[in-house]
């Protein structure tokens, strides 16, 4: 009778110690699992940081594109943005002239755009109605100061005024931008905006 007790007993500490191993094993195995998931995970993403491109945006001029690298941009950068803006804001129909505001007005500071919306909307109703149409063309190259807090940039140029096939006004003009720098976003990767635009009259001597 104790010899049956005791083989009992023994068979019962067996199977209790192969059920405990069989638990840990398969502890194991799955920590085992996480642990190749989480590597590959984390091969996956530096793999894809390793690769991934430095961001370059290419910036258009009238004559030629700038090129501008994260936290450095180029005096010829700022001039071709400041260039390219006011080239598109002077020059419309009345077909043009609602697209033509739009695109100006995405790289307008808030600052400027709230103050100067309201005008700009007026000034499409009076083209659409009046039949106006603006065309304007670059007399001087650009120039640049950069005062660290943001850029002054001299636009000289030939803007002419028509109702229909009539010339109501031909002038040189002469533009002061001032551009600031902004971080890049997708509707503006350039990382520039226009903060103020000042026009003077050039007299011809």
């Amino acid at each position: 009778m104790n010899d049956f007790k005791t083989e009992k007993s023994k068979s019962t500490r067996l199977v209790e110690k192969w059920g405990k191993a069989e638990e840990t094993s398969s502890f194991l195995g799955l920590t085992l699992y996480a642990v190749i998931i989480l590597c590959i995970a984390l091969l996956i993403t530096l793999f894809k940081v390793s690769t991934k491109p430095q961001a370059i945006y290419y910036i258009p001029s009238a004559q030629e594109a700038g090129i501008a690298y994260p936290n450095r941009i180029e005096k010829n950068t700022v001039c071709g943005f400041a260039s390219n803006w006011l080239l598109n804001r002077n020059n419309f129909t009345p077909v043009t002239v609602k697209d033509t505001y739009q695109r100006a007005m995405r790289y307008m500071s808030p600052e400027l755009l709230a103050r100067t919306k309201a005008s700009l909307e007026e000034e499409i109703s009076r083209v659409t109605r009046d039949n106006i149409s603006s065309l304007f063309s670059l007399s001087k190259e650009p120039e640049s100061e950069d005062s660290g807090k943001d850029f002054k940039v001299t636009l000289t140029g030939e803007k002419i005024i028509f109702m229909g096939k009539e010339k109501l006004d031909d002038r040189i003009l002469c533009y002061t931008i001032t551009v600031q720098r902004v971080p890049p976003i997708e509707t503006n990767p350039y990382g520039l905006v226009i903060a103020g635009v000042k026009q003077e009259e050039v007299k011809e001597k």
